[in-house]
């Protein structure tokens, strides 16, 4: 049983918990790619694993805290909710020419169809969100 309405209602939907590693990242992107793939959603694979990363790496970075993706799709609307433990929302930051760090929620804006931050459903934390049609 799903406890999450946005899952609930969708045509498939996929979960996956990581610990607060950074070298889980890596597992994160195959798995959203397979699942993708799985459902013929290749078009939106490249986009969907280089924006999950990004909010991944902030999940684990940032709020040293384990995450959760939430992966689903209703009438072809990808939904990707990353949740943390961290209760500090996302900041966009200038990044200068040298800077390796910075971009991302700027990459997310430009890339995806929406996106947001929501506090957790269940407990403390928040989950920051990105769709892609």
């Amino acid at each position: 049983m799903c406890e999450d309405p946005q899952l609930a209602t969708a045509d498939w939907w996929y979960t996956l918990r990581i610990p607060a590693q950074p070298w889980m990242i890596g597992i994160v992107r195959n798995a959203l790619r397979l699942a993708l793939g799985r459902h013929g959603r290749h078009d939106l694979a490249d986009t969907a694993c280089l924006l999950a990363t990004e909010l991944v790496t902030n999940g684990v970075v940032h709020a040293k805290s384990p995450v959760t993706v939430h992966l689903s799709c209703r009438s072809r609307t990808l939904h990707v909710a990353v949740h943390d433990t961290g209760s500090k929302a996302p900041a966009r930051r200038s990044a200068g020419a040298g800077d390796e760090s910075g971009r991302g929620l700027a990459l997310i804006d430009s890339c995806a169809t929406a996106w947001g931050v929501a506090p957790a459903a269940h407990g403390g934390g928040k989950a920051v969100w990105f769709t892609l049609a």
